[in-house]
C-alpha cells in the first residue's frame, strides 16, 4: 500500500498541468506556454487554450506585458501563399466552446524580443477580456522540439 501512495504522490508531481490553468469567472485559460526561441530571434510565439463556460461569448481583445508588441495572429493559406494576419478585433470566444491557440494556427507573437526565451523561464502576460475582464498569467517557455511535437506542426515567428 505504501508504494502505491508513494507512486500516485511521484506521478501527481510530475504532472503539474493543473497548477498552470487558471480560472477568470466563466473562461477557463488552459497551459500558457511559449516555444524557446533561438538566439537572435526578434519574436516568439505564445499559445493557450481557452473554454467559454459562460453565459454569452466573450472576446479576448488586448494581451499585454513587458514587449514592444504582443500581437493576436492567425495563419491562413490562400492560394498556396501561407502568412499570418493580425486579430485587430481580438479573439471570438464562442459560448461552450474552447478555442485553442497552437503551433500554425492562432497564437500570440511576443514582437520585439530583447533576449531569447529560455526553457523553463517564464513570461507574466496579462490577458484582456471584453466580458471577464482581466488576468495575470505566466507563460513558461517549453523546449522547441516539445512544444512543436505535442502540436503536431512546426512554428513561425519563434526564430525557426
Amino acid at each position: 500500500m505504501n508504494r502505491t501512495l508513494a507512486a500516485l504522490a511521484l506521478s501527481l508531481l510530475a504532472a503539474p498541468a493543473a497548477a498552470h490553468d487558471y480560472m477568470l469567472g466563466a473562461l477557463e485559460i488552459a497551459h500558457p506556454h511559449a516555444i524557446a526561441s533561438l538566439p537572435g530571434a526578434k519574436a516568439g510565439s505564445a499559445y493557450l487554450a481557452v473554454t467559454n463556460t459562460g453565459p454569452s461569448d466573450d472576446r479576448l481583445i488586448e494581451v499585454r506585458g513587458d514587449l514592444p508588441s504582443i500581437q493576436i495572429h492567425d495563419v491562413v493559406t490562400e492560394d498556396g501563399v501561407t502568412r499570418m494576419i493580425e486579430q485587430e478585433e481580438g479573439l471570438l470566444l464562442p459560448v461552450g466552446e474552447t478555442v485553442t491557440l497552437a503551433p500554425g494556427g492562432m497564437h500570440l507573437m511576443l514582437m520585439g524580443l530583447s533576449a531569447p526565451l529560455v526553457e523553463g523561464e517564464a513570461l507574466p502576460l496579462t490577458l484582456v477580456f471584453e466580458e471577464a475582464g482581466e488576468i495575470a498569467v505566466e507563460f513558461t517557455f517549453e523546449a522547441r522540439g516539445d512544444a512543436m511535437d505535442h502540436a503536431g506542426h512546426g512554428g513561425h515567428g519563434d526564430g525557426s
